[in-house]
């Protein structure tokens, strides 16, 4: 386990949001990926931003019960974003995971966004560990 590192589970393909893009459009990309949520990238894809469901959900409320107005990620994204790097060994993320949010990291490696990182695959990573020490008892 304390060779295990942050890219041997990060998930590698990841949504295209972008600060234009609409509420909705970002929520079906969540979906599709099966994230709670993802990277902003501007369009040189650079990581401007992080919009997770929890940020989605008061405005959608709001707009589905008045049926209004188009949302976009920039109005809602969060611009002060952890990341992660790949290297980072599995049991030092899940010691700062344990203190609350984020429950999502960017992975970064070179200044670029490899990855993401959720408290889910910190614990499918540590199951593994887990299994596989008692297998051998």
């Amino acid at each position: 386990m304390l060779n295990t590192k942050v890219k041997d589970f990060m998930q590698r393909k990841l949504p295209n949001i972008t600060p234009d893009t609409e509420m909705t459009s970002a929520i079906a990309e969540l979906q599709k990926f099966k994230l709670l949520g993802a990277p902003v990238f501007d369009d040189n894809k650079v990581l401007v931003g992080f919009i997770s469901e929890q940020e989605l959900l008061k405005p959608l409320m709001q707009s589905s019960y008045f049926c209004d107005g188009m949302v976009k990620v920039s109005q809602l994204m969060q611009t002060d974003v952890v990341t992660v790097h790949g290297d980072t060994n599995i049991i030092e993320l899940a010691e700062q995971m344990k203190t609350g949010k984020p429950k999502n990291y960017p992975v970064i490696d070179g200044g670029v966004v490899v990855g993401m990182i959720s408290r889910a695959d910190i614990l499918k990573a540590l199951y593994n560990n887990y299994v596989s020490c008692n297998a051998h008892i």
